[in-house]
């Protein structure tokens, strides 16, 4: 799946709001997520990215992916089941759907309102909350 291209002006723009100075690995990581909706993980993007950026490093990839998420730019998607983290671009709140067959990541239009959360214990502060669905996709349904 994958959306339209992202101008140069837009990385900028996206990196400097999140207060992140940009850099050549920087953008061409951001652009990837941005362009490719697909929740992947970090080998993913390096497989994607390394044939045409010969000097990248997966520790690049890895420690950039870091950056924007702290930056709020991005996000983790921790899916547990030994598949690691997904990574996924902020373009609206949302949460996801995961497929227990296939492991395919889905977005989906759901999100909780701070009047939804609950209270937290004496001293807790809530920095986030992400709500994970897990089922079959159509695909899977299709095959049982």
């Amino acid at each position: 799946m994958q959306s339209e291209a992202i101008t140069t002006q837009q990385l900028l723009d996206i990196l400097s709001d999140g207060g992140v100075k940009p850099s050549a690995q920087r953008m061409m990581i951001l652009r990837f997520l941005m362009e490719n909706r697909i929740h992947p993980t970090v080998d993913e993007i390096f497989k994607a990215l390394q044939p045409d950026n010969p000097t990248l490093s997966r520790t690049t990839v890895y420690n950039t992916l870091r950056l924007l998420a702290a930056a709020g730019i991005i996000r983790c998607i921790e899916i547990g089941g030994g598949d690691g983290a997904r990574w996924d671009y902020q373009y609206y709140e949302h949460s996801h759907f995961i497929c227990t067959g296939c492991g395919h990541v889905s977005d989906i239009d759901f999100s909780l309102s701070e009047a939804d959360y609950p209270a937290m214990p004496e001293g807790y502060r809530l920095l986030s909350a992400d709500v994970i669905f897990k089922g079959c996709c159509p695909e899977c349904n299709a095959k049982a």
